[in-house]
């Protein structure tokens, strides 16, 4: 379940334009949903500005019980921006330590610290950054690099993730869908580590099996799992207790 935070105008090639969601709407979406079902977990992305970045903190704050995954999403791939930067220093000064985890890009780890993001050994000392800012764990996401290499830390350790070099234009929305992919695995249940492990496998898969829908970077493929047919053994949602 979703409550919008903005409307963006895009295509494969880039954004043109932001539209935020009043905040005062934005609440009421919130309450609607959490309302609504069983909520096992949170997943915050693009905030657009300060006003909704408090809201969210809000439902944070109020269900310290769910794990929660922050993507601290700043601007695009094509570069428009997507917080403003009362939002951004918000982010910085509250919802970095509300949170479970972190995941920022290279750009995204260099513009919370200040930091020079732009190798491993880089990574690990932005990771480190974070967490004397007070996030609990980070995971700074590499898949810029050469060599695609995550750096997750947690608890004083620092450990690195290695992947395959994906072809670039196959990577619109590999962060949205990484933190997504984290916040469903810890929804089922499973450690945050080895909800960090199995969300890489699956964002590299869903890159493998993008295709083309304009002349742009291409989108994700979320559902190549569902067009590969039944798989044996498949995992069940868990009992919800009444």
């Amino acid at each position: 379940m979703a409550a919008i935070t903005a409307l963006t105008i895009q295509n494969s090639q880039g954004v043109k334009s932001v539209h935020p969601i009043d905040s005062n709407l934005l609440r009421d979406w919130i309450e609607s949903v959490m309302a609504d079902g069983q909520v096992r977990a949170l997943k915050i992305g693009m905030l657009a500005n300060r006003a909704n970045a408090e809201a969210v903190s809000r439902l944070v704050q109020s269900r310290p019980d769910l794990p929660c995954v922050l993507d601290p999403v700043l601007r695009s791939t094509s570069g428009a921006p997507l917080i403003d930067e009362a939002g951004l220093e918000f982010l910085r000064k509250c919802l970095l330590s509300q949170a479970t985890l972190v995941t920022p890009n290279l750009a995204e780890a260099a513009s919370l610290t200040g930091l020079k993001v732009e190798n491993v050994e880089e990574m690990k000392a932005a990771a480190t950054k974070l967490r004397e800012m007070g996030a609990r764990a980070v995971v700074v996401t590499g898949g810029h690099l050469e060599k695609a290499v995550d750096i997750f830390a947690q608890d004083g350790q620092i450990e690195a993730f290695a992947g395959d070099r994906m072809k670039p234009e196959n990577t619109h929305g590999t962060g949205c869908a990484f933190s997504s992919a984290i916040v469903a695995n810890l929804a089922l249940g499973r450690h945050l580590a080895d909800a960090v492990v199995l969300a890489k496998a699956y964002v590299a898969e869903a890159i493998k099996k993008a295709y083309p829908i304009g002349p742009g970077r291409l989108p994700l493929n979320h559902f190549f799992r569902a067009q590969e047919g039944p798989r044996p053994g498949g995992l069940a949602l868990p009992e919800v207790s009444p």
